[in-house]
């Protein structure tokens, strides 16, 4: 491979990286870093990744099975699930604003 070669593929990368976050906003972007962050390591929390866990919904069609507006409360109060290898998290009333619109910016059509 040569040197010309690796840099226009390190290049078209790189553009296709900042295309893909210039789509959402800082908060978005936010609450896009929040769910890589805390909840990655069993869902899949982009709009084609699987998830590594077996029962845990992809967030990109979190908005078939869960009333996202209750959930920005759910988030707020103390998220817990039926499951009991998922934690408990509790949200500042700007991060769970953040993750439901980035929630909301990801999913299926």
């Amino acid at each position: 491979m040569t040197l010309r070669f690796m840099l226009a593929l390190l290049f078209l990368g790189g553009a296709i990286f900042s295309s893909q976050a210039s789509d959402f906003t800082p908060l978005q972007r936010r609450g896009e870093l929040l769910a890589a962050r805390l909840c990655a390591d069993c869902h899949a929390v982009g709009r084609s990744d699987q998830s590594p866990h077996a029962g845990a919904p992809a967030f990109r069609s979190l908005d078939r099975d869960v009333d996202l507006d209750g959930f920005m409360t759910r988030l707020r109060e103390g998220l817990t699930s039926g499951h009991p290898d998922m934690a408990t998290f509790r949200f500042s009333r700007r991060d769970a604003r953040a993750f439901v619109l980035y929630i909301r910016a990801i999913q299926a059509p």
